[in-house]
């Protein structure tokens, strides 16, 4: 028994790091039917609410909690199947928002504070992919990752197209010092539909006269990708070399526009960018309106804010971007916000592995979107932006996609 429980930690190896989070799950399934109105949460896992796939047990949160503790057992091994089941995940980490046992106040369940349903579900997949079990459609993109330095194949001096559209110069971060780095960001410097995103924030900086530079085709890929996708020798490189790549530039501060770039530097780097800030462009911003005690102009119209997973759930910023919105326009809550908040359903790589479910998570959020009668969806992620864009395309709907800070452009103008 010795040997076994040995082997089965070797080949468990990311995720026996984190065994008592893989093991803390109480099995009771609440999460199937969570409804919990005074913390604003009426749906499950948005996977499980979709209707492109079954409602098969392990694709909600409890049916993989079981698969977590078969393979600990060693009833289960890792297999393809299981890399099927895990992958189709957006680790939105909603689940655990609803597990009524870690988050109800009134007892002490005494697993709850080491519990971390993301974290656990990345490990595995690591493991997965250590193993041979990859998603194959989210292979070519780690791979362009380290060697193009961007996910989606392509060249990366292309990551210079949005700046030909601005009338000032931007620094280059490679050879000339600024007070701050802007971190564009590879969805957002190379997706033509969301450059105006890079070209909007870049504005705002140059009215207020920030001092910024960017990396533009030296920017390497944060890692998100692959660290979500469980590639963790492609991860580990590309955090490799923008750690020195930042620390060789004497960077200090770096802002970006990207939720999963800002959650990347901030949670998965750890302490390898100690003593750099790291700012959300909405932070950043945020802060500088208050401190310039800055007038915006207020728009006249009707906006609902989805909150990004990245920044809302895994780090906490919810009430920044509402701020702001609620001094330009007529902010109207969906029913489902803040940690509450229903998935775009682009995340976790499921985008890339299983496009037809990430459209659908998408085109459930617009429709919840629809029911406030907004006119805008507003959001502070690329992700979001391309995915919840094209669900607004398939439905024909009246929505009109826009990024936060493309608001803020308006309202300072």
């Amino acid at each position: 028994m010795v040997v076994k429980i040995t082997e089965i930690k070797e080949n468990l190896k990311y995720l026996s790091e984190l065994e008592d989070a893989a093991r803390a799950c109480a099995q009771c399934g609440q999460c199937r039917v969570a409804n919990w109105p005074s913390k604003g949460i009426f749906y499950s896992c948005p996977v499980y609410k979709s209707d492109v796939i079954s409602k098969f047990e392990p694709l909600n949160p409890r049916g993989k909690n079981i698969i977590l503790k078969g393979l600990f057992r060693g009833d289960l091994k890792l297999s393809q199947e299981i890399s099927d089941l895990i992958f189709q995940c957006t680790l939105c980490g909603l689940c655990e928002e609803i597990c009524f046992n870690s988050q109800n106040e009134n007892f002490d369940f005494p697993m709850a504070g080491i519990m971390d349903h993301v974290k656990v579900y990345e490990a595995l997949r690591a493991d997965l992919v250590e193993a041979g079990f990859p998603i194959e459609s989210q292979v070519p993109m780690n791979k362009a990752m380290v060697e193009l330095l961007n996910p989606y194949e392509r060249d990366n001096k292309d990551k210079l197209d949005w700046i030909k559209e601005l009338d000032f110069k931007v620094k280059d971060a490679s050879k000339e010092d600024a007070e701050m780095l802007y971190f564009v960001g590879c969805t957002s410097a190379l997706t033509p539909q969301i450059q105006r995103v890079a070209v909007a924030t870049a504005k705002i900086f140059n009215k207020l006269g920030i001092d910024f530079s960017v990396f533009g085709e030296h920017e390497v890929c944060c890692g998100s990708v692959a660290m979500r996708t469980g590639d963790r020798k492609s991860f580990e490189k590309t955090a490799e070399e923008n750690v020195k790549f930042f620390k060789d530039r004497g960077i200090k501060t770096i802002v970006t526009s990207c939720a999963g770039c800002y959650r990347t530097f901030k949670k998965d780097y750890g302490d390898k960018l100690e003593g750099i800030e790291i700012l959300h462009s909405v932070e950043y911003l945020r802060n500088l309106i208050a401190e310039k005690d800055m007038k915006l102009k207020q728009l006249d119209i009707k906006t609902t804010y989805h909150d990004p997973c990245h920044i809302g759930r895994h780090m906490g910023i919810y009430e920044e971007p509402r701020e702001i919105l609620n001094k330009i326009s007529d902010l109207v809550e969906m029913k489902t916000n803040r940690n509450g908040a229903m998935c775009c359903g682009a995340g976790g790589g499921v985008r890339k592995g299983f496009p037809e479910l990430s459209l659908d998570l998408a085109k459930n959020r617009v429709k919840e979107a629809e029911e406030t009668g907004a006119e805008y969806l507003v959001s502070t992620c690329p992700f979001c932006y391309r995915n919840l864009s094209d669900a607004i395309e398939e439905l024909n709907s009246n929505l009109k996609m826009i990024d936060l800070v493309e608001l803020i452009l308006k309202a300072i103008n």
